[in-house]
């Protein structure tokens, strides 16, 4: 009876077998820079399943409903230090239900997340964990038991840093599709919201930093490799031995590993350690299936950094691309934070080959710093494209740019310019900076091609492109604009950067009326081409035509003014009942001439007043400079006559004398 019940009790602490798929904890204080001897911690964490285990679909994830596995119940998280030490922390082990956030049914596969606020010791240095059995059955553990047990780990450490360390933050789709006898670049998005730490990745191991860090799956990804400070994952995709033997088709592996945080570049020990555990699938594609795997293409790059606000709805399109006729989306396999939304796939209008999905979010502010979002296209033959990334910054907004509205506006320039003008700006509703990733973008089109760039710059390298307060500015050099043309500007997703975390990135402007020029045509502006036709009958006098220059001071650069004179034609028809007719025509008209409006530029208005200005400035200091010494010198004849003791006496003397000679 008692090994029944102990039995029991195993299985319930275990969780039942044969479903788990991975998955990752991250942890952060509420206020980094409390002094107070209690600190509160939001705990996030996140596990993927077996889908026919623990069940989800859109409307589950929409209303928030309860997920959970259908034979045991929530989820499990453990203070797995020594007593004294879980103790002291004030940690309580958790046994709150996670939320379905992604689900697919095409790699049956689902996922749930859970933030849960623990108040903990400031003293506190323990290891957290999920620990569990098994791994779903398609798993082979590196153990070589049948099923293999999982932990996932973290070390949650209060006492290191001041402002308070919060752990890295990572996250990947819960499973990445390979195709065999290729290499897989798997690109592991890591963020540190302390933005002065370093960050590495490591493989997980048992024990490690981290306690046992990932038990029967350790090293599990045969000949690997894990570059440590780019956190990227490199592997030529092969079936296990066994799979081949067995004729498998495919094999699954999982690849574990530790992000970790440093107080520099140097340091060796880490202030924290955080697990992310994924299953790697390698297959064979389909009879038929395309060569070429789906991309998204869109909205954002991949690995873009994005600002989100606290509380307002945030809404993003993700859009794939498929490479063969008839090929077709039909799910995204995506890792998604807590309280997003998703639409189903759907083809992009106008195109045949593009489809996408809509993300809906309103971050809370418990979800405050780094979140992450991941997403692979399939298509209807289950080929796979690689995960694309999204570092989402929730509580921080990125400057965007502001649409042009005048002359002398948010922008310059718009209007009419100059075929030799090269310096563009434009404003951003905050401090702008260079982007931390190359390929991103400022493009120049000419309206009647605009499918190739006539110019484009690197705003993450160029030295074109200035940064300046809330300003951007680029040179074209050596423009080659066409007279009579009209261009416009078009911006990469994070053309303007903010400087915080990973530095969230402006919106991208594909908009062609955003930012619009047109090059001034001389040609046009200097001919005037009229065409009267009069009527059968009656005097006709055409209306007076003229050419208007519009004023220099109102365009952005000079152009050519022209003068005409009036031009009238008078034909004159008379019919009789005779049938016969006189016609006379009579026309008048002056040459058109054109005349030079020579507008300088305010450099040279500079050069040309800076002679005589500085020749009248120092006229005007010479005469002001006379002025006050003539001035000064009065006032001190003055004063000495009024106040020297010499004067004074003779001033007594001649008194006194002019008494002895004055009668009495």
């Amino acid at each position: 009876m008692i090994s029944i019940v102990f039995s029991v009790l195993l299985l319930i602490t275990r969780v039942q077998p044969s479903h788990y798929k991975g998955g990752t904890i991250t942890w952060k204080p509420v206020d980094p820079y409390t002094n107070a001897s209690l600190v509160q911690v939001i705990i996030s964490e996140k596990h993927s399943w077996t889908l026919s285990r623990f069940t989800c679909d859109q409307t589950l994830i929409d209303t928030l409903g309860y997920y959970d596995d259908i034979y045991i119940g929530g989820i499990f998280l453990s203070c797995l230090s020594s007593s004294a030490s879980c103790s002291s922390s004030l940690f309580q082990n958790s046994t709150d239900r996670t939320f379905c956030t992604d689900f697919s049914q095409a790699v049956n596969i689902s996922t749930g997340s859970l933030i849960i606020k623990q108040t903990l010791s400031r003293t506190t240095n323990i290891l957290i964990g999920f620990t569990g059995l098994a791994w779903a059955d398609v798993i082979i553990p590196t153990s070589g038991t049948l099923q293999g047990y999982w932990s996932v780990m973290t070390r949650i450490d209060l006492t290191k840093t001041y402002p308070i360390n919060s752990s890295p933050v990572t996250g990947s789709l819960p499973i990445i599709r390979v195709i065999e006898n290729r290499t897989a670049i798997i690109q592991i998005p890591a963020a540190d919201w302390d933005v002065t730490n370093t960050l590495r990745c490591r493989w997980a191991t048992s024990p490690g930093a981290a306690g046992n860090e990932c038990d029967d799956i350790c090293n599990n990804l045969i000949d690997a490799n894990l570059s440590s400070t780019e956190c990227t994952l490199t592997w030529y995709a092969v079936r296990r031995p066994i799979d081949i033997t067995r004729s498998f088709l495919s094999s699954t592996y999982v690849a574990a590993i530790m992000v970790e945080d440093f107080i520099d570049s140097t340091s060796t020990v880490p202030l924290s350690s955080v697990p992310l555990q994924m299953l790697i699938f390698t297959y064979i594609p389909t009879p038929g299936a395309c060569y070429s795997t789906p991309l998204i293409t869109g909205d954002r790059p991949n690995r873009a950094c994005i600002g989100v606000p606290i509380n307002v709805t945030y809404t993003e399109r993700i859009v794939a691309t498929v490479y063969c006729a008839g090929d077709y989306i039909i799910e995204f396999i995506t890792t998604s934070p807590l309280y997003m939304k998703k639409t189903a796939p759907a083809r992009v209008s106008g195109t045949t080959n593009q489809w996408f999905i809509t993300l809906t979010w309103t971050p809370i502010d418990d979800q405050k710093g780094p979140q992450v979002f991941c997403a692979a296209p399939i298509d209807q033959n289950e080929l796979t494209g690689p995960q694309h990334c999204i570092n989402y910054v929730v509580g921080y907004a990125a400057p965007n740019l502001i649409r042009p509205s005048l002359v002398q506006g948010t922008a310059s320039p718009v209007g009419t310019v100059f075929s030799n003008h090269s310096i563009f700006s434009i404003s951003a509703t905050g401090g702008v900076y260079h982007p931390n990733r190359n390929g991103t973008y400022i493009q120049i089109f000419n309206q009647a091609n605009p499918s190739t760039p006539v110019w484009q710059v690197d705003c993450g390298h160029s030295s074109d492109v200035i940064y300046t307060g809330q300003t951007v500015s680029f040179i074209v050099r050596n423009p080659n604009w066409i007279h009579g043309a009209l261009y416009y500007i078009l911006f990469d997703s994070g053309a303007a950067s903010g400087n915080v975390f990973c530095a969230p990135e402006s919106d991208p402007i594909y908009d062609p009326t955003f930012w619009t020029f047109n090059i001034w045509n001389p040609a046009r502006s200097s001919t005037t081409t009229t065409t009267t036709t009069p009527f059968t009958t009656n005097t006709v006098i055409t209306r007076p035509i003229s050419t208007t220059t519009p004023l220099a001071n109102l365009t952005t650069t000079g152009i050519i003014a022209v003068t005409s004179t009036t031009q009238t034609t008078t034909t004159t028809t008379t019919t009789t009942s005779t049938t016969e007719s006189t016609t006379t025509t009579t026309t008048q008209s002056t040459a058109l001439t054109t005349t030079e409006m020579n507008v300088i530029s305010s450099q040279e208005l500079i050069t040309i007043c800076h002679l005589p200005i500085t020749i009248g400035t120092i006229i005007i200091i010479l005469a002001i400079a006379s002025i006050r010494l003539i001035s000064l010198y009065i006032l001190f004849t003055k004063l000495n006559n009024i106040y020297n003791p010499n004067h004074r006496l003779a001033n007594a003397r001649r008194q006194q004398f002019q008494k002895k000679i004055t009668p009495i």
